[in-house]
């Protein structure tokens, strides 16, 4: 049986609650497991863990946006995770449902611009003009096409999720779960009417995924790590180092549109490992999908650092690609169905030589995406030279000190469960994951 998640925010707007109550119904007479949370949202609670587990195992997903759902932070994240899935997996259905008085202008003023693409939510939109639900609730029933009999498994998100799951189901020991869990934030009011020593290793899986404590995560990963081999710590450990980032925020470094159209971002972080783990994290750890290439800026009192930062960018480049210094860098071959992002840690170098640099990277490999962490902090409004100018810039949604917590834990969680892989040869990029 199909799941579908209905993402919304009913409470107190009596029509959007008929219309809720409507498409599920009309949605299970059709043979849909339909996943809706109505009362879980306790006082308290910050997000309902067992979403994120439904998030990730749905199919389909319909968002009803009235008024409320606009302006929830909830709505905004729940579309976060569905649209990183149907990024990767379009066939992944995601049907945006405009109810009451909301237009796509107002979508678009709220952030949820990504979903009026989809012509699904601007057909709902024309059929949605009358203020009766059950008319609202055909309009969208007509909308959803069927679904596949059998699910697309191309779906890098919900694979993380079992990857994570096959590591922990080595631990035999449920009192240990049960520990890993109540260090994940888990109470027993979350686990759908069980103790939490009734909790699943996908339920737990879909939890680790969702932290974005380090702390929090490393104390969970010490509850199983005594019972678990080598191997299969070690491959939790690689799984799960990345999802301190925010998968939101992560997910602006992905390709957009086109994948032949390079995508340029500027990160405003203060360390290349903090790069690879936002590329890890937007890819679901999943190495046959992207190919992250780290190049450090030159020393200060290089004679002309950008020179020398394009040396290494080369040199760099080369290695990776296994290419001589007699074959020309542009014949360098691109990696089917895998985008390949460099990592420019600019900590010596101004905006302007970096800029020079990147350009002559695109006019070499046009296909390169190119993830540049400047030396100094940018905000909007800052001036960037050249192409720069139109790159994306992303600020995260951290501090300094979160990121160098977070970078000190990763390194703790290589060298104690990781094969001893801390420092240099520890960095994210460079552990073996997915793919």
């Amino acid at each position: 049986m199909s799941k579908v998640f209905i993402s919304h925010s009913t409470r107190g707007d009596s029509y959007a609650t008929a219309v809720r109550l409507q498409l599920v119904s009309a949605l299970r007479e059709r043979g849909y497991d339909v996943l809706v949370d109505v009362d879980g949202l306790l006082p308290g609670d910050t997000w309902h863990p067992r979403l994120y587990e439904w998030l990730l195992e749905c199919r389909a997903a319909v968002v009803l946006l009235n008024r409320s759902a606009l302006a929830s932070r909830w709505v905004h994240r729940e579309v976060d995770i569905l649209m990183w899935r149907h990024h990767f997996n379009p066939s992944f259905l995601v049907l945006p449902a405009p109810i009451g008085d909301v237009v796509t202008k107002d979508m678009k003023l709220a952030g949820f611009g990504e979903l009026t693409s989809l012509q699904l939510a601007r057909r709902v939109a024309a059929e949605n003009a009358s203020r009766d639900p059950a008319d609202a609730v055909e309009a969208i029933v007509r909308a959803f096409p069927p679904l596949p009999s059998q699910p697309d498994d191309d779906d890098p998100v919900q694979g993380w999720a079992e990857d994570i799951t096959a590591q922990l189901s080595q631990v035999r020991t449920m009192s240990r779960l049960a520990r890993m869990g109540r260090a994940l934030g888990l109470e027993d009011r979350h686990s759908a009417g069980g103790p939490v020593s009734d909790v699943s290793c996908g339920f737990l899986a879909a939890q680790m995924l969702h932290t974005h404590d380090a702390l929090r995560l490393r104390d969970a990963v010490a509850e199983v790590a005594r019972h678990m081999d080598r191997t299969a710590l070690d491959q939790l450990v690689q799984l799960v180092l990345p999802v301190w980032i925010d998968a939101a925020s992560a997910r602006r470094v992905l390709p957009a549109g086109e994948r032949d159209r390079p995508r340029t971002v500027v990160l405003g972080v203060r360390s290349p490992d903090t790069g690879e783990y936002y590329l890890g994290r937007a890819f679901c750890m999943d190495y046959s999908r992207y190919c992250p290439i780290v190049v450090s800026a030159p020393s200060p009192g290089e004679e002309d650092p950008a020179e020398e930062l394009q040396y290494r960018c080369e040199r760099t480049i080369r290695a990776r690609f296994g290419m001589t210094d007699r074959e020309p860098l542009s014949s360098a071959a691109r990696l089917p169905d895998c985008d390949t992002y460099v990592v420019i840690f600019a900590e010596h170098c101004s905006l302007e030589e970096t800029e020079r640099v990147i350009d002559w990277l695109h006019g070499q490999l046009p296909w390169l995406h190119i993830l540049l962490i400047p030396r100094d902090e940018l905000t909007d409004g800052d001036p960037r030279p050249g192409l720069l100018a139109e790159a994306s810039l992303l600020i995260p949604p951290f501090g300094a000190d979160d990121e160098r917590i977070a970078i000190r834990v990763a390194y703790g969680m290589l060298t104690d469960w990781g094969h001893g892989r801390g420092g240099d040869d520890g960095r994210a990029g460079r552990t073996s994951g997915r793919g």
